[in-house]
């Protein structure tokens, strides 16, 4: 947590508290779970009914003083909430804290607050009714997303969340992962085959679901155009895992993430290639980098680390 920060995609870390459990492959090698059990030597991670969490203390001021610094340089400025806990764990402990901590965050409007949980399910019955109704403009909110199965878990409850800014972080990426496939919006369904003696069937427009017996409208998960009435993500990390017993991350999902946003008109942010890349059939590459981080050394078409233009579309979605 801090002023700085190494996480290339924000400007500020802050922990209103500390603690979390393991949910899904991504947490394997959690940073924040080794850095608050080990260094700091908090027992706050596991389940609710066993752990308790440690509430912070430096963010409920550091926070509004970053708040005023941005405002005063006329300069915004990215703020990652939770980088060591999950604000959305349904803990009881913390049910109080994440009150408070939202609170202060709705008035940090010199700041875009980033909000980046693996629980999505959680969100909207955890933030304010009247968020539902009118989502601060300057709150993002965004979820993991390592695989192909917690793309299909988590991604519909996000898209459910009417905020201006909805992103995925595909860190520590694990396998491939279609972030855009073809769905009805009715039933969520998504486009295996487009057979008529199968759930799809080719339509006028763009298509048909036999499910719900309806012709789809623009099905989409990636849409640059997203907006808090206009369900889409418009933002994209995408980054291997590191540090000890790192799994290996081939720059061919890697480069797949990239060219889907490309295709879809979306911002996307190469953050790292982490410190088990391979290529091709599973050939270790080389780089000097920590953590595979310098984007000087991965191949050219890996190198962009863009953001999401807030209240206009990045560009014109390309189909």
């Amino acid at each position: 947590m801090g002023e700085s920060t190494n996480i290339g995609w924000t400007d500020h870390t802050a922990n209103f508290w500390m603690g979390c459990q393991r949910v899904s492959p991504g947490c394997e090698h959690c940073y924040a779970e080794a850095l608050v059990t080990g260094r700091m030597r908090l027992p706050v991670w596991g389940p609710p009914k066993t752990t308790e969490r440690q509430r912070a203390v430096s963010a409920w001021k550091d926070v509004p003083r970053w708040d005023r610094a941005a405002k005063r340089d006329g300069v915004r400025r990215r703020l990652f909430v939770s980088s060591l806990a999950d604000i959305f764990e349904d803990h009881p402990q913390v049910a109080p804290w994440r009150v408070e901590a939202l609170a202060l965050l709705a008035t940090c409007i010199g700041l875009d607050v980033q909000l980046l949980t693996k629980r999505p399910a959680n969100i909207r019955r955890m933030v304010p009714a009247a968020w539902l109704d009118a989502w601060p403009a300057h709150v993002w909110i965004g979820t993991t997303v390592e695989s192909q199965e917690y793309a299909e878990k988590r991604i519909p409850h996000l898209l459910a969340v009417p905020a201006r800014v909805r992103f995925l972080s595909c860190e520590p990426l694990l396998d491939a992962v279609d972030l855009d496939p073809m769905r009805c919006d009715d039933c969520g369904r998504s486009e295996v085959q487009l057979r008529d003696d199968h759930e799809w069937s080719v339509g006028n427009g763009n298509g048909w679901c036999n499910g719900c017996d309806v012709e789809l409208s623009a099905g989409h998960w990636l849409d640059a155009c997203a907006s808090e009435d206009q369900r889409g993500i418009s933002w994209v990390i995408g980054g291997g895992e590191s540090g000890p017993g790192a799994r290996p991350l081939d720059l061919a999902w890697l480069r797949s993430i990239v060219d889907q946003c490309h295709g879809a008109g979306v911002a996307v942010f190469v953050k790292q290639v982490g410190d088990r890349p391979v290529e091709g059939a599973r050939r270790a590459v080389e780089f000097h980098a920590r953590h595979g981080a310098d984007p000087a050394e991965w191949p050219v078409d890996l190198r962009v680390q863009q953001f999401p233009e807030v209240g206009a579309c990045a560009s014109s979605p390309k189909r």
